[in-house]
């Protein structure tokens, strides 16, 4: 392809990649959390929710071209109550690792606002004022899994419709 796609060009390339994998097959069964891995973007990751089949469409338009983008579908990202043990299932990520991926669920209800925290402190500074019914998303850091059932990963093409192999 040559000169660079359009905006519903790279939307549709997006998507396109996006249905060769079981992605939308196994949201119609279990919601998935979802990593996005930033070409080019120093370590940079987005995190998002999906529920359903029928929120793909609006993850396609907020993805960046050339990104690698992993679908987890067994819980890995647990999502539990402030007030369910919270706090010990994050220190045991912390003891595993070194620190644990603790995310909330934004008011779009499909961006998940992640923090790593290495401790109690960054644990309570990060949650703030959040009340104990709010749902927190807690695990280790996934890897770029793709057994096609528990995980998928999929590496989107770059703005100019290219699929180029980054080192996300």
């Amino acid at each position: 392809m040559t000169g660079s796609a359009g905006a519903a060009d790279i939307s549709d390339l997006i998507r396109a990649a996006i249905d060769t994998t079981p992605v939308a097959r196994l949201l119609a069964v279990r919601p998935a959390v979802v990593l996005e891995r930033i070409a080019r973007g120093g370590g940079a990751t987005r995190w998002f929710y999906l529920k359903r089949p029928c929120a793909l469409p609006g993850l396609v338009e907020m993805l960046t071209p050339g990104s690698a983008v992993s679908f987890y579908f067994d819980g890995r990202l647990e999502r539990r109550r402030r007030g369910d043990q919270l706090v010990d299932v994050v220190l045991d990520v912390i003891q595993a690792d070194g620190e644990a991926v603790v995310g909330i669920l934004s008011d779009d209800q499909v961006t998940i606002d992640v923090g790593f925290v290495a401790g109690l402190g960054d644990l309570t500074e990060f949650l703030g004022p959040v009340g104990n019914d709010a749902r927190v998303f807690v695990g280790h850091f996934p890897s770029r899994d793709d057994d096609g059932e528990n995980a998928v990963t999929v590496d989107l093409p770059d703005r100019d419709g290219v699929l180029r192999r980054h080192p996300h």
